[in-house]
């Protein structure tokens, strides 16, 4: 009895063990994708307001729109490099949790389509590619907080619970301004709903900040497992 008890014990120090590494190398890689989300996403908001800037410059002083095409084009290059990098991160976690393996191919999606509409005309095409970069940009959203609370499985569950309460109240926004957006079209009811639409826009603000402290939080508990 003694001995199965011993092997027993054994086995699962061994077990143990490799969930302790395999944290600890999941925490690297979150770690990075925090990082690359807090710092890059920003980055990326500011070179497009200055090169917007920049570029409406030159237009007026030269009459020419090469300048903001070239600055968008950089811009681009830089947003789809920053989103597969991204990708990539996601993919490698996605091989312990499926879920940030579908996440990571949905920002894929977004950071193509968001580069390819760009330099596109106004047009339907153009909204086409908006429409599936929203929709992706949500789907990426849900599953890359279903891959946290995976990942957090007998790790840290209060933390899970926490990216659960996460969930659900993304899931209430994402659906008051989906009403919104049809209420607005009722010409009675336009005003509120775009009041409305304007403290969910605010709301998600917050939200997103909530996000990223979840997000550190839950890379310093897989690399302290």
């Amino acid at each position: 009895m003694d001995n199965y008890s011993n092997f027993n014990s054994a086995g699962e120090d061994s077990m143990m063990l490799a969930k302790r590494q395999r944290c600890h190398e999941e925490g690297k890689l979150y770690s990075v994708l925090f990082w690359m989300t807090v710092v890059g996403s920003p980055a990326i908001l500011v070179l497009s307001f200055i090169g917007g800037i920049i570029g409406g410059i030159f237009s007026v002083f030269f009459s020419s729109d090469a300048v903001l095409y070239v600055v968008l084009g950089i811009i681009g290059v830089i947003t789809l490099a920053l989103g597969v990098t991204v990708a990539v991160m996601l993919l490698k976690l996605g091989r312990e949790e499926s879920c940030f393996q579908a996440a990571g191919i949905a920002y894929i999606v977004v950071a193509l389509s968001s580069t390819i509409a760009e330099f596109l005309p106004d047009g339907i095409f153009k909204s086409v590619l908006k429409i599936v970069e929203v929709i992706a940009a949500l789907f990426y959203l849900f599953e890359f907080i279903n891959g946290s609370i995976h990942i957090l499985s007998g790790v840290d569950n209060n933390l899970a619970y926490s990216w659960e309460t996460l969930k659900k109240v993304y899931t209430i926004i994402a659906i008051v301004i989906v009403v919104c957006v049809v209420v607005a079209f009722i010409p009675v009811l336009g005003v509120l709903a775009a009041l409305v639409m304007v403290l969910a826009a605010l709301a998600a603000i917050g939200v997103l900040i909530w996000e990223y402290v979840l997000m550190f939080k839950t890379a310093r508990a897989l690399k302290n497992f």
